[in-house]
């Protein structure tokens, strides 16, 4: 039982990841294109697919739970803006 538990939490929050990473996408798209504004979720959809990575009952899985803050675009361009802000802005041009 606790293995099908399990199997639907990773489920569940995989696919909820996975429909705010592309959303995300859809979002930049969309502003290229149209030059439509709009707001990317930060952080959220790269989250919850690393935690839905994490509660995965196949062992090899959690290795790469990483890879969602990398290719969801809310996470990736909110730690560039991080790193900008508080390294760039604060440390290097005193």
């Amino acid at each position: 039982m606790p293995d099908l538990v399990a199997w639907i939490v990773s489920g569940v929050l995989a696919l909820f990841g996975s429909w705010i990473i592309i959303l995300n996408y859809a979002i930049v798209i969309s502003w290229y294109l149209h030059r439509g504004h709009s707001s990317r979720t930060p952080l959220l959809g790269g989250l919850c697919l690393m935690a839905g990575m994490l509660a995965s009952p196949l062992p090899g899985v959690t290795r790469y739970a990483w890879v969602p803050l990398v290719i969801d675009l809310g996470c990736l361009f909110t730690v560039v803006e991080f790193f900008y802000a508080v390294l760039w802005l604060q440390v290097f041009k005193r």
